[in-house]
């Protein structure tokens, strides 16, 4: 159902023009979702928080969020439950967005610099949004992340956020034993259900050292 549903929200529309076709509005060349990202990660998520279309509201927008776990699969012995709360403010920032393609800046109240990932991918209509990319944090064992995050447009922010990543593989040839194993998936929604508007981003923020 996913990948029909993806497939028709993508369609290119044509002008017939004698024996050729003139090729109009096209959709950026984009992966789609269902073959980029992991499925037992947009399983997990939920298909009715995976917003489809290709023409997402023009979602350039700074909000914070604070994560409540809705689920958890991993082989680690332990792990937050589902319905823990965690008490770290998560700060994001969507810009420069054209079409189906932005820039993604992040960070936690913990962290002294913000990360960009560029570009990241964006399906949606003229009320809700997903997201949609791979990252490669700076932490122990270099991480490869497969991540999605969506809502829906409101006044005061976000609605019905959530948030999930799946860690795909480790890149260090030392993996510390401290770290949650590859293939486990965590997903958040927002403890409010509301992402709020919140200004937070400086320029001085940005990570000069990071690749991505």
């Amino acid at each position: 159902m996913l990948a029909t549903l993806v497939l028709s929200g993508f369609n290119s529309c044509l002008k017939e023009d004698g024996n050729s076709s003139i090729l109009f509005n096209d959709p950026q060349d984009i992966p789609f979702i269902t073959e980029y990202l992991p499925m037992d990660l947009l399983q997990l998520f939920g298909e009715e928080n995976i917003h489809f279309g290709d023409r997402p509201f023009n979602v350039e927008m700074e909000f914070e969020s604070r994560h409540r776990y809705v689920a958890v699969t991993t082989s680690a012995e332990s792990h937050p439950a589902a319905g823990t709360t965690s008490p770290i403010a998560h700060y994001h920032k969507i810009s420069r967005k054209y079409l189906q393609i932005a820039d993604y800046y992040s960070m936690t109240q913990e962290e002294a610099c913000c990360k960009l990932v560029s570009p990241v991918y964006l399906t949606g209509n003229d009320t809700a949004f997903t997201a949609y990319y791979f990252e490669q944090p700076a932490t122990a064992g270099r991480p490869v992340h497969a991540v999605l995050f969506s809502g829906k447009k409101s006044e005061a922010g976000l609605k019905d956020f959530r948030y999930g990543y799946k860690i795909v593989r480790y890149t260090d040839s030392i993996v510390p034993p401290t770290v949650y194993p590859e293939n486990t998936i965590f997903i958040f929604a927002d403890s409010d259900g509301l992402a709020e508007r919140h200004t937070w981003f400086d320029e001085s923020l940005i990570d000069t050292t990071q690749n991505r």
